[in-house]
C-alpha cells in the first residue's frame, strides 16, 4: 500500500518535509518549454496545457502517456490558461502584447484574439462557460470576454496591480488579488461591480475558491501567510503559516486538500482545509508555479518555472476533517490509494469505532475516544501497513462569561467573552449568526454583536474541532414602548410617582416631563419604569418621554397633567 505520510501538527505553522509521493510511472517531470508558468486540465483529463511565458509557446501533454504531444506557437509571453467547461477552447494571457489567445482544442490552432488589454495576467472562466474574467495588471481593471463573439462586453476597476482570479462554483463572484494593493476585490458577476473589498494582504497572488464555494484562499506572496477568506462575510477567517514565498493556489476536487506552491522555498505545501493546517510539503522543485489536478484529483500537474519541466505526483493522502473532541465519535473520510482488503485502522494504538472500505482509494472510520492530543492514523491492508496522516484530539472551549447580557436589535457593539480554550477560535455564534473573533488570550476574547432582526434571547456559544461549547444567552432588545401612565395627573409642585407601562424599557436611563429631566428613575422590570415628577410653574398638560442607555425614546400616548 503507497500512502502519504504527514508529520505533526505544531499549531497553525508548521512546514516539515516528508518524503515526495511517487511519480507517475517512475518518470520525475516531464520537459515543456522555456520558463512555463501555468498548467490547464481539460474537463475530461486527457490533455493538459502549459504556458511557457519564455518560449511563446502552448506544449499540449497527453495525460495518458504523460508526454508532450504537440506544442502550439500563440504570441509572446503567455502566461496564465483557462479551458472553457465544455473543453473546446484554452484562453491564454498575453501580458507583453495586451492580449488573450483563443486556441481551439480539437485542431491546435489559434481560434481569435481579444485584443484591447493591459498586461493581462490571471483569468478564469465563468462554470457555465458564457464568459472570461481577466485581470489587467497594468491598469487595475477586470475585462469581461465574451466567449461567444471573443469581445470584451465589460471593464471593472478594482485594486491596483490585479494577478489572479477564481470564481465560486456557484458562478456569482468572482475573487481577484490586487498585489499592489494588498487587497482582494469581490466582484458581483450579475452585475459587473465590485460588491466588497477584502484587505490585510501583503502582495497577494494565487486564489482558489473551495468546491463548495464557503471560502477562498489567498496566497500572500508577501509574507509566509495563505489567507482563509469566509465567502459569506467576506472577511479574513484564518491564516495558515507556510514556507517561503507562497505564489499559487489549486483546491483539489473533492475540497480536502489545498496545494500551495512555495517559489521561494522550492517546494509544494499540502493545506488540510478541514483544520487549515500543513499537513505535508513535497519538496524538489526548482521554482513551482501553477498546479493543476486530474478530474478524480488522483495526479497533480506542477509547473516547474525553474526547471522548465512540469512533474507529474500521485495525491497525497488526506484525512477530512483531521480534528475532533476527546471524546472520539468522529467519522473521517480517508482519502489514498490501496485500500481494498484493509482489515485494520487505528489512531495511535486504539482501533477505530468502526471503517468502511468505500473503494481502492477512500474509506471511513470513526474516531475512538482517548486523552492524547495528536495520534498518527495507521490503516492495515492487503498490501501492508502505512501511516495515512496525523489526526489530532481537542477539549471543547467553554464559555463563562459574557461583558454584556443583552443589547439593541441594531448589533455593533463589542463584548468580552471570557472562559476557557479559546486560542484557534475563529467565530463565535449568536443563535444562527457566525461572526469572526479576536482572540485576546486562551481565556478571553472579543466580539462584535451581529444584528438580529427579532427581539429576542439567543444561545451564544462556539463550535471548535474539540467540539461545541456551552452556551450562555444574550438578549436582543426592541424599541421601548410606552403603553400608559398612573397616574395621569399630579400636583405642580412635583414629587409624584409615576409609573410608565410598556415594552423593552429595562434599558431606560432618564425620563423627562415637558423637557424637564425627572427627580429620580428608578427600572422596576421589562415593562415597568417609575419616575418621580419635576416640579413645573405652569399647569397643564406635558409630553411624557423616556430615553435608553442606546438613545433610543420611547413617548407616552398619554400626557401627564399638572395641576
Amino acid at each position: 500500500m503507497s500512502v502519504g505520510q504527514a508529520p505533526p501538527e505544531t499549531g497553525k505553522s508548521g512546514s516539515s518535509s516528508s518524503a515526495a509521493l511517487p511519480l507517475v510511472d517512475g518518470v520525475s517531470a516531464i520537459p515543456v518549454g522555456s520558463a512555463p508558468h501555468s498548467v490547464a486540465m481539460r474537463p475530461d483529463g486527457l490533455r493538459a496545457y502549459v504556458t511557457n511565458s519564455g518560449s511563446n509557446t502552448l506544449s499540449v501533454i497527453d495525460t495518458a502517456t504523460d508526454a508532450v504531444v504537440t506544442t502550439i506557437g500563440v504570441g509572446a509571453g503567455p502566461w496564465a490558461a483557462a479551458v472553457t467547461p465544455d473543453g473546446r477552447y484554452v484562453y491564454v494571457t498575453m501580458p507583453g502584447s495586451g492580449t488573450v489567445a483563443v486556441v481551439n482544442t480539437a485542431t491546435g490552432a489559434l481560434a481569435g484574439t481579444v485584443s484591447g488589454l493591459n498586461a493581462p495576467r490571471g483569468l478564469a472562466v465563468t462554470p457555465d462557460g458564457t464568459r472570461v474574467y481577466v485581470a489587467n495588471s497594468g491598469a487595475g481593471t477586470v475585462s469581461v470576454i465574451s466567449t461567444a463573439t471573443n469581445t470584451v462586453t465589460g471593464t471593472i476597476t478594482v485594486g491596483n496591480g490585479p494577478q489572479a482570479i477564481t470564481v465560486r462554483p456557484d458562478g456569482l463572484r468572482a475573487y481577484v488579488s490586487n498585489s499592489t494593493d494588498g487587497t482582494v476585490s469581490v466582484i458581483g458577476t450579475v452585475g459587473n461591480t465590485v460588491v466588497a473589498t477584502v484587505t490585510g494582504f501583503q502582495a497577494p497572488l494565487g486564489v482558489a475558491a473551495t468546491p463548495n464555494g464557503t471560502r477562498v484562499y489567498v496566497a500572500n506572496s508577501g509574507s509566509r501567510k495563505v489567507s482563509v477568506i469566509s465567502t459569506a462575510t467576506n472577511a479574513v477567517i484564518d491564516t495558515i503559516t507556510v514556507a517561503s514565498i507562497p505564489a499559487y493556489l489549486t483546491a483539489s476536487p473533492d475540497g480536502t486538500l489545498i496545494y500551495a506552491s512555495m517559489t521561494g522555498a522550492g517546494s509544494l505545501t499540502v493545506i488540510n482545509p478541514s483544520s487549515n493546517s500543513v499537513s505535508e510539503t513535497i519538496p524538489g522543485f526548482a521554482g513551482p508555479h501553477k498546479v493543476a489536478t486530474t478530474p478524480d484529483g488522483g495526479y497533480l500537474y506542477v509547473v516547474d518555472h525553474g526547471g522548465n519541466t512540469v512533474g507529474v505526483l500521485r495525491r497525497p493522502a488526506s484525512i477530512s476533517p483531521n480534528t475532533g473532541p476527546r471524546g472520539g465519535g468522529t467519522t473521517l473520510i480517508i482519502e489514498g490509494r490501496g485500500f481494498l482488503g484493509t482489515t485494520s485502522v487505528r489512531f495511535g494504538a486504539r482501533q477505530a469505532t468502526d471503517f468502511a472500505v468505500i473503494s481502492d482509494t477512500t474509506l471511513t472510520a470513526t474516531a475512538p475516544s482517548t486523552i492524547r492530543s495528536a495520534v498518527p492514523v495507521i490503516v492495515t491492508a492487503s498490501g501492508g501497513t502505512a501511516i495515512v496522516g496525523y489526526y489530532y484530539y481537542r477539549q471543547r472551549p467553554v464559555v463563562n462569561q459574557l461583558s454584556a447580557t443583552s443589547g439593541s436589535m441594531s448589533g455593533g457593539n463589542t463584548i468580552t467573552l471570557t472562559g476557557l480554550r479559546f486560542v484557534g477560535l475563529k467565530t463565535v455564534r449568536f443563535g444562527t449568526a457566525e461572526v469572526p473573533t479576536t482572540v485576546l488570550s486562551d481565556t478571553q476574547l472579543t466580539v462584535t454583536v451581529p444584528p438580529s432582526t427579532l427581539a429576542h434571547t439567543v444561545p451564544v456559544y462556539m463550535v471548535s474541532p474539540g467540539g461545541t461549547s456551552n452556551s450562555l444567552s444574550y438578549t436582543y432588545l426592541g424599541g421601548p414602548t410606552i403603553t400608559s401612565i398612573s397616574p395621569t395627573s399630579g400636583p405642580r409642585t412635583g414629587g409624584r410617582v409615576v409609573n410608565l407601562n410598556g415594552t423593552f424599557l429595562s434599558q431606560v436611563t432618564s425620563v423627562t416631563f415637558g423637557g424637564v429631566p425627572a427627580l429620580l428613575v428608578k427600572v422596576m422590570s421589562d415593562i415597568k419604569v417609575q419616575a418621580v415628577t419635576p416640579a413645573t410653574s405652569t399647569p397643564g398638560p406635558v409630553t411624557v418621554v423616556a430615553t435608553t442607555s442606546t438613545g433610543a425614546t420611547a413617548t407616552s400616548p398619554t400626557r401627564y397633567t399638572y395641576t
